[in-house]
């Protein structure tokens, strides 16, 4: 039981290194739409590359999920606050949660 345990706690704090990387890594994507310094569809198609190349098991669904909706808002032309907030609403799980 203490093995199970201890796995539980090894996937939590794994998912929640990779929550905080992707958030860091969006606010900074975040930061040079909002300078003008990368082009949306450039951006979108190197997403529509990495996601291709990913693969397609339960382990990256939650990865694949938030990057493609992530994706919808740049193809929609959401600007980079709605993006921001968007994004972290997937990241956290939700609207309305912290």
């Amino acid at each position: 039981m203490s093995d199970t345990s201890g796995g539980n706690t090894t996937g939590t704090a794994e998912y929640e290194f990779l929550r905080g990387h992707i958030a860091a890594t969006m606010a900074l994507i975040h930061g040079l739409i909002a300078q003008g310094a990368l082009d949306r569809q450039a951006l979108d198609d190197y997403f529509t590359d990495y996601l291709s190349r990913l693969p397609h098991t339960r382990e990256t669904l939650a990865l694949r999920l938030v990057i493609d909706q992530w994706r919808q808002g740049l193809r929609d032309g959401q600007d980079e606050a709605q993006l921001r907030r968007n994004f972290l609403e997937v990241i956290y799980g939700g609207k309305g949660r912290d």
